[in-house]
């Protein structure tokens, strides 16, 4: 990034920081919807509290490598390690990525977390052009396939899915990586030619909530870091599409996993 880049970047977020302080409510809504103003209009205020804090702050706590392996156009899955029990990971993530490329990513999740606050959020978070997909027994693949296939219907313009395929999240990399990793990403590939993209991720708590991502943001407005949240993505894997020959959905889980572990070394 260039130091003119840099600088334009320090001085909108300083202007921020001066709006903030002149009407808060109207500053923090403006620095949320600058990514993507058309798209976060119609995000519920969970997602827009936590892009505006991204913005503010934390963006100093995320740094992310092999960003140019996500294409600039087209559907494409992300697939990788889960480190967070609230899905905070899954957040800091979409966040950079709007950030950097302006495009809102959907995220799958399961549909029934612990904890009354997790569940008002994600039922806020969880409708057509928000970013959760939850999971539902029987319709969780069809429709990450129609969301691949037409992401303008779910308020997008560019489908960028993510996705756990161990489904649970650790605290231990090396205890994640031996859990049985669900073959939906790969169905999901296959079944629309989608290239998935692999990425491994640390450095942040496994326990951290809202209230903790909240002090953490205080912290970073301060000067400090609070946290170093590390993203990185591997080359694109592409699948076998069903017109082309057999597919093999567990083959391909298999492949996108072993490049997770590649990335940890």
């Amino acid at each position: 990034m260039k130091l003119s880049t840099i600088d334009r970047n320090t001085t909108g977020r300083n202007l921020a920081i001066l709006g903030l302080l002149a009407a808060p409510w109207v500053g923090f809504l403006a620095v949320a919807l600058k990514p993507n103003p058309r798209r976060m209009w119609a995000q519920s205020w969970p997602t827009l509290t936590f892009v505006g804090l991204y913005q503010l702050a934390l963006h100093k706590c995320v740094e992310i490598h092999g960003l140019d392996h996500l294409p600039a156009n087209g559907p494409v899955i992300l697939a990788g390690n889960h480190i967070n029990k609230t899905a905070s990971d899954a957040m800091l993530i979409g966040s950079k990525i709007l950030a950097e490329r302006g495009v809102l990513a959907k995220f799958v999740s399961q549909s029934d977390p612990a904890g009354r606050t997790l569940k008002h959020f994600l039922r806020l978070m969880g409708d057509t052009e928000g970013v959760i997909l939850t999971i539902r027994n029987g319709m969780t693949t069809k429709t990450m396939i129609q969301f691949l296939q037409n992401p303008r219907a779910f308020g997008r313009e560019q489908a960028i899915l993510g996705i756990f395929p161990a489904a649970y999240a650790d605290a231990d990399f090396n205890t994640h990586m031996n859990r049985k990793w669900h073959t939906s990403a790969a169905v999901a590939a296959c079944e629309t030619g989608t290239p998935i993209v692999p990425f491994r991720i640390e450095g942040l708590p496994y326990h951290w909530g809202p209230f903790e991502m909240l002090k953490a943001t205080v912290r970073s407005m301060a000067g400090d870091r609070a946290f170093k949240f590390k993203i990185e993505f591997g080359p694109p894997i592409l699948p076998v599409s069903k017109e082309d020959g057999k597919m093999d959905y567990a083959e391909l889980t298999e492949r996108v996993r072993q490049t997770v572990l590649h990335l940890a070394r």
